[in-house]
C-alpha cells in the first residue's frame, strides 16, 4: 500500500538554466552570486571544492580559484521553475515545490503499481524536456513515500528514473549517507560525531534514544530512514501558514526592545517549523501603530529557512524600513510558502575537503620546520570497539 510518489529533481537547477543559455560554461566550475553577494548556487564542479549556498563570493574563489562566477538571474529562475511546476500539475494537483528546481507529485491513483509508475513517469520526463529542453533533464525517482522518492532521484543521473519497489527500499536505503536527510548542520555534525554515517545505521538506533537525542524532528527523521516516511504531499497552492501576533501593554519605539520583541515572537513557529522538518519561503511582517496605522513588509527568501538568525535578521530589516509616525502597538508575524526543508548540504560534507587542505598546508609547515618524522597520523581503526580509546590507533600500524 502506501502513497505513490514521483521525485523530480534537475541537479544544480540554477547553474543548469545559467548553462543553457552559454554553452561556453559548459565543463566549467560555475558559481552563481546572489544580490547580497553570497553563493546563490553552484554546479557540480564548483560543490566538490566545498562552495554551497551561503557562502561570500570571496570564500568560493578561494576554495576554487578557477570558478567562474556570475550574476544569478533570480527572477529568470523563478520564471522557469514555475514553468517546470505547471508541466508537473497537468498530471495531477498535488504537486510540492521543493527549493529550487526540485517537487514531489502524488500520482494517487494514476499509478498505484510498479510498472504503471514507471509508465507514468517516464511520460512526464519526455513532457518536461519538451517544454524546458534537454540541457534541464530532470532525474526522476519513484517510491511510495516523499523520502525514498526523492533519495531515488538523488542517486540517478538526469534523463533516467529510478523507481524502488516495496521489497528493496530498506536495502536501498541502508548504505545512503545521513546527510540525504533534513536535518539541520548542528544535528548531522552530531550523528558524525557519533559514528553514524549511513541511514542504515540511524535507522537500526532504538526510537526511544532518537526521541531523547535529537527530538521530534530526529523522530521524523528516523522514520525517513527506516522508509516509513507518512509526510503527504501538499500541494502549493494549499500550503498551510504559521502565523504569531503580540499587543504591547504600552507602545514602543525602542528599536532593540522591538527587536527582541519580535525574536520572542518567531521563535517558537521557527521551532514548530523545523520540529516537523518543515521551513518557509517568505516571512511577512505587520506593524500596528498607536495613531491607528498600519504598515507591511515581506521578505522572499532565496531557499526555504526556519533558521532563527536569518529569519529574524531579515524580520528586524523590515522593520527598520518601515515609516515609523507612531509608537508600535502591535507586531504580527506571517510565515509562508511553507514545505519540506531544504537538506542542508547534499555533498557528504564538503567541509572535509576543506579541513583536510587546511591541516595538510600546516602538516607541510611543520615537516619543513622540524623535520619529516616529527608528526604521526591517528586514525579509526576499530569503530565498534566498546571504549573510546581502544578505536582509535596509529595509521601506520605502529604504537604511540
Amino acid at each position: 500500500s502506501g502513497m505513490s510518489i514521483l521525485y523530480c529533481a534537475i541537479p544544480h537547477f540554477p547553474a543548469a538554466l545559467a548553462r543553457r543559455c552559454r554553452p561556453d560554461l559548459r565543463d566549467r566550475a560555475l558559481v552563481l552570486i546572489d544580490p547580497e553577494g553570497r553563493v546563490f548556487s553552484a554546479s557540480a564542479e564548483a560543490e566538490s571544492f566545498g562552495i554551497t549556498a551561503g557562502l561570500t563570493a570571496r570564500a568560493a574563489q578561494v576554495r576554487c580559484p578557477q570558478a567562474h562566477l556570475l550574476d544569478a538571474d533570480v527572477p529568470r529562475c523563478r520564471q522557469t521553475f514555475e514553468a517546470l511546476l505547471q508541466v508537473l500539475e497537468r498530471t495531477g494537483p498535488k504537486v510540492e515545490p521543493y527549493g529550487w528546481g526540485e517537487a514531489y507529485v502524488d500520482l494517487g491513483n494514476l499509478a498505484r503499481t510498479h510498472p504503471d509508475a514507471i509508465a507514468l513517469c517516464r511520460e512526464i520526463g519526455r513532457a518536461i524536456r519538451g517544454e524546458l529542453g534537454d540541457a534541464l533533464q530532470p532525474a526522476l525517482g519513484w517510491d511510495r513515500c516523499k523520502f525514498t522518492a526523492q533519495a531515488a532521484a538523488r542517486r540517478t543521473q538526469p534523463g533516467h528514473l529510478l523507481a524502488i519497489s516495496a521489497p528493496r527500499e530498506q536495502n536501498f536505503l541502508n548504505p545512503l549517507p545521513v546527510t540525504l536527510l533534513p536535518l539541520g548542520g548542528d544535528t548531522l555534525q552530531r550523528l558524525r560525531f557519533l559514528g553514524l554515517r549511513t541511514l542504515g545505521q540511524y535507522a537500526a538506533l532504538p526510537p526511544a534514544a532518537v526521541w531523547q537525542q535529537f527530538g521530534r524532528a530526529g523522530k521524523l527523521a528516523h522514520r525517513c530512514a527506516q522508509g516509513k516516511d507518512e509526510r503527504p504531499v501538499i500541494s502549493r497552492w494549499q500550503a498551510p501558514r504559521l502565523q504569531a501576533e503580540r499587543e504591547f501593554e504600552d507602545s514602543l519605539s525602542d528599536r532593540e526592545q522591538l527587536a527582541s520583541a519580535l525574536e520572542r515572537l518567531v521563535r517558537p513557529i521557527l521551532a514548530e517549523l523545523r520540529g516537523n522538518l518543515r521551513a518557509c519561503g517568505q516571512a511577512r511582517l505587520t506593524v500596528r501603530f498607536e495613531d491607528g496605522s498600519t504598515q507591511e513588509r515581506t521578505r522572499t527568501f532565496l531557499y526555504p529557512t526556519a533558521e532563527e538568525n536569518l529569519v529574524t535578521q531579515a524580520l528586524e530589516q523590515l522593520l527598520v524600513k518601515m515609516h515609523w509616525s507612531a509608537p508600535a502597538t502591535t507586531l504580527a508575524v506571517v510565515l509562508e510558502q511553507i514545505q519540506d526543508a531544504v537538506v542542508e548540504q547534499l555533498t557528504l560534507f564538503p567541509a572535509d575537503n576543506e579541513r583536510e587542505r587546511k591541516l595538510q598546508q600546516v602538516q607541510h609547515y611543520l615537516a619543513a620546520r622540524f623535520g619529516p618524522n616529527r608528526l604521526r597520523r591517528a586514525a579509526v581503526l576499530k569503530p565498534n570497539a566498546p571504549l573510546p580509546e581502544w578505536r582509535i590507533g596509529w595509521d601506520d600500524g605502529e604504537g604511540p
